[in-house]
């Protein structure tokens, strides 16, 4: 079914039909729909696949480097222990997670983000003003003594990805049930109530997002799905902008916490050749949700797949923005600015958005003449590929002095999520890992941490305090950076601190029952949350507000700060 059969002109808008033909693109699950709401059934199945694949992966390992046991023997026993016991581990978190699902505890469906986030903070008077804050930051044109990191900013984008929760996932996957049946029809023989039928599943899809759509009314932001990332009921690609702005942000929503398949996606360790469209090799379960699986896909003449079709929905939705821009201020083209593009996402959905991020970075004429690839801002991202990839966007990063763009990787102080797959999470570790090493993933982007206790905040670059040495690049490996070598070790772990902003007790509250269990070892999994991380960037705004951030630096080739 081609998309003029699926999204007639006279029938849907156009910047809504590109959801339409990626909805009708998205593989059919292998489970019949009888057996999809079946408690154990449908996690348990996808368990079985992701066993078979860890096995098959285990026995290519060995058939094409039999010989790993002797050169790389720790590489070795971490494959051939490390995977199996990953894979009974989640077994026993489906256990789990099948538990949390069943019970109602006390979240309160109806409450929207912002009256989630009010009850963490005495002033939702100011929590708005601060959002709406963040909009302006994103409509500022570019200039090389920009500010850079914008805590507004930061918390605006935090809040779209935490809206992407509100949207119906039951509705979606009606609308998907209705278009496979549409696609049989029309095999057959064009009947005339199929526009009809089109309408009927375009008008599901925007009930679907009235949650969002409520919550953005005050702000005038717009919203749209653009991809269903390959799956239902899982994360899924939106696209936000202003009637009156001149910015367009592609966010990605992340992890469902009682959803198996994407805890499944997360704890996956296999990695794969991403060159076709990136570089590198990347973690296999985030690329496959943007990019063909099969490398035979990825040489076809029509080469569409998610990430293509949200930077096609990006493109034309910008062109309109520019347009409108130059016809209200009587413009010609060349004085109309460009559109801003943003990109952002939490969780799984900042591990998605870094390689849609990674891509435009290498792919920039793919926007369109009318846009302008600005920061990505992602929260609690996990690692997401090798040293070559991690190496490339850094070149890519630092390409010219003229680039307005960032990527911002936050994180909130001991989250478990950015500690994973377990890698090595220094730079100067790069030159003595091998392509084969199980560990062999490092982070990209320009971590910037912020902390619970009120802690300035830290940043790869120093931004946030007067030293302006960079303090992975200058310095060589100390007694606490070797820790780095096993994995779960950040290297601000133990950054010093010399102040503490004073901040409202009220952000240290729970909004939820269940946090009061995760506490102490378990806080890493507590501080994962959305709230959370608005907590922390709030608890940091003293420090903002005193000017004790470095704005002013200039942005400077090799360096991929402000």
């Amino acid at each position: 079914m081609d998309s003029e059969k699926t999204a007639p002109n006279n029938v849907i808008e156009k910047i809504d039909r590109p959801h339409i033909v990626d909805l009708e693109n998205t593989p059919k699950g292998i489970i019949p729909e009888s057996f999809e709401n079946v408690p154990l059934i449908y996690p348990s199945v996808n368990y079985l696949i992701y066993f078979i694949r860890t096995l098959q992966h285990l026995f290519l390992t060995l058939l094409f480097d039999w010989t790993n046991i002797i050169t790389s023997p720790i590489n070795f026993l971490l494959t051939f222990v490390f995977f199996p016991v990953v894979a009974i581990g989640l077994f026993l978190l489906e256990i789990i997670l099948r538990f949390i699902s069943i019970m109602k505890w006390d979240v309160n469906d109806d409450e929207s983000v912002i009256q989630s986030w009010s009850r963490l903070t005495s002033n939702s008077e100011l929590l708005v003003k601060n959002l709406r804050l963040g909009i302006k930051a994103l409509d500022e044109l570019p200039n090389k003594y920009r500010k850079g990191f914008d805590l507004n900013g930061a918390q605006f984008l935090l809040y779209l990805s935490a809206i992407l929760q509100e949207r119906d996932e039951k509705k979606v996957t009606e609308a998907y049930r209705m278009i496979s049946q549409l696609k049989k029809s029309l095999k057959k023989d064009k009947n005339p109530d199929d526009e009809q039928k089109i309408r009927k599943i375009y008008e599901i899809l925007k009930e679907s997002e009235s949650g969002i759509h409520k919550q953005l009314e005050e702000f005038g932001i717009k919203f749209t799905s653009l991809s269903e990332l390959n799956t239902l009921g899982g994360p899924y690609a939106g696209m936000f902008w202003s009637d009156e702005g001149n910015f367009i942000v592609i966010a990605l929503k992340g992890t469902t916490p009682t959803s198996f398949n994407d805890w499944l996606t997360n704890a996956t360790f296999q990695r794969m050749d991403a060159r076709s469209y990136l570089f590198g090799e990347v973690h296999e379960g985030f690329y496959i949700q943007l990019f063909p699986a099969d490398e035979y896909d990825s040489i076809r003449v029509d080469r569409r797949c998610p990430a293509t079709r949200i930077i096609d929905a990006v493109r034309i939705k910008a062109e309109s923005i520019r347009k409108r821009n130059r016809d209200n201020n009587h413009k010609t083209p060349e004085d109309t600015p460009l559109v801003n593009i943003y990109v952002t996402g939490h969780s799984l959905g900042g591990a998605l958005a870094t390689l849609l991020y990674a891509r435009l970075m290498k792919s920039p004429q793919s926007l369109g003449k009318d846009c302008l690839l600005r920061d990505g801002t992602v929260f609690a991202s996990p690692s997401i590929g090798d040293n070559d990839f991690s190496a490339e966007f850094s070149s890519l990063s630092n390409k010219s002095n003229d680039e307005y763009k960032t990527l911002w990787r936050i994180v909130c102080d001991n989250d478990i999520v950015p500690r994973v797959p377990i890698g090595h999470h220094h730079p100067k570790f790069r030159r003595y890992t091998k392509k084969i090493h199980i560990m062999n993933y490092f982070h990209v982007g320009n971590e910037v941490r912020f902390y619970q206790d009120g802690s300035t905040p830290s940043s790869m670059n120093n931004i946030f305090t007067d030293d302006k040495e960079l303090i992975f690049i200058e310095r060589g490996l100390s007694w606490k950076d070797w820790r780095g070598l096993f994995g779960f070790y950040d290297p601000f772990d133990h950054a010093k601190h010399d102040k503490k902003a004073t901040f409202e007790r009220k952000l240290n509250d729970k909004l939820y029952s269940y946090e009061k269990f995760l506490v102490g070892p378990l806080s890493p999994f507590r501080n994962h949350m959305s709230h959370r991380y608005f907590a922390a960037l709030e608890k940091s705004r003293e420090f903002f507000d005193k000017g004790d951030v470095n704005f002013k630096d200039k942005h400077v080739p090799g360096e991929n700060i402000v």
